[in-house]
């Protein structure tokens, strides 16, 4: 029974192995089937086991190439994943690397904006000293030009009518006529110094001011009696004030000064017609004049630059033209705002403020 058994277990093995495979192994199977059937066990048996040997050797070439193929498909998949593997370092090297070139393409690129907002800001801050270097020396040379004309024009009139006065036989309407010229250019001259004067003032910030009481009323009507006693035009000079006494803290020169300056600009520009100083409250706090002509007026393009050092409306006008840019100093020193009123047409309207009271600090 055991021997059946085995032989059974064989055939079942041999069926399952032996399926499919060449000639050899089917005659081995059919010899083997016949003994079996004749019971011959031996030679069956005999059979079998030559059957088991060829299908061993079979199934060992089958299974070899098996594993052949599987080592080649191993091979190929290692090498796919060690390309794929290089491919993904070659390309985080790249990523790496253009990283790398964008930031420091991207310093450079700040740098060299830096450097050239750097260079932009110095060349502007150049153009801007040298126009400064230029207007400076523009206006010494206007300066200089303008002290030339004006300080030649009283000397020789000063020569001249001097030496007129010691000729014998001169009348004495020719002698008063001859004074009164002296003394109107004596008069440039001096104001022609006191504006170089102060004009230095300017410059080294050292202008005093002695701050005190004054009655504003009595100071702009003596002005105005003063310049209409001695004005060189047919206009009238007029004070007009709705306060007959009005007491404020400032510098009774300096504001004296503005003042004749105003008026005096006036005169030079008013042939006919009035010239009219007011004040007036614009507060509890602050007090404003005007000095109101009726002119030829100043051109609005103009009306900006009339407080600068040295501009002029006219060449030809006697003049610095540092008087306008003082008052504004003056003003500004006092506390106050000066200006040209621009709605005003028929003429030149100067207007500028004054505190009633000073600040401790001024």
């Amino acid at each position: 029974m055991p021997q059946q058994l085995l032989f059974i277990l064989l055939l079942v093995c041999a069926s399952i192995v032996c399926n499919g495979n060449n000639i050899t192994e089917n005659k081995l199977w059919k010899q083997a089937q016949f003994e079996l059937d004749n019971s011959n066990y031996d030679k069956a048996i005999a059979y079998y086991d030559e059957l088991s040997q060829q299908v061993d050797s079979t199934y060992k070439a089958i299974n070899s190439e098996q594993i052949e193929d599987l080592r080649e498909l191993y091979s190929t998949d290692k090498l796919k994943i060690e390309n794929k593997q290089r491919k993904t370092q070659l390309l985080n090297y790249i990523f790496r690397s253009l990283l790398f070139m964008m930031a420091v393409l991207i310093g450079f690129y700040s740098f060299f904006r830096y450097q050239k907002n750097k260079l932009m800001n110095s060349q502007e801050d150049l153009n801007k000293a040298k126009a400064a270097a230029e207007n400076s020396i523009k206006n010494k040379s206007l300066f200089l030009s303008n002290m030339s004309h004006e300080i030649r024009t009283p000397l020789n009139a000063l020569s001249g009518f001097s030496s007129v006065l010691i000729e014998p036989g001169i009348d004495d309407t020719t002698r008063k006529q001859c004074n009164e010229i002296i003394q109107l250019n004596s008069r440039l001259l001096l104001d022609l110094i006191n504006d170089i004067v102060d004009l230095s003032c300017i410059d080294l910030e050292i202008m005093n001011f002695n701050i005190k009481k004054c009655n504003v009323v009595d100071l702009c009507q003596n002005i105005v009696n003063t310049l209409e006693g001695i004005k060189q035009t047919q206009a009238d000079i007029k004070y007009k004030s709705l306060y007959p006494a009005l007491c404020i803290e400032t510098d009774t020169v300096r504001l004296q000064q503005v003042l004749i300056n105003l008026l005096v600009n006036a005169t030079k520009f008013t042939k006919q017609g009035s010239i009219t100083l007011s004040i007036e409250k614009v507060n509890n706090h602050m007090l404003q004049f005007s000095i109101t002509d009726t002119g030829c007026g100043i051109p609005l393009d103009k009306q900006g630059k009339i407080f600068e050092r040295y501009e002029k409306l006219n060449e030809k006008a006697q003049g610095t033209g540092i008087g306008l840019s003082l008052c504004y100093t003056i003003i500004n020193r006092l506390g106050g705002k000066i200006w040209i009123d621009p709605e005003y047409t028929e003429g030149t309207r100067f207007a500028f403020t004054h505190p009633l009271t000073q600040s401790k600090e001024s």
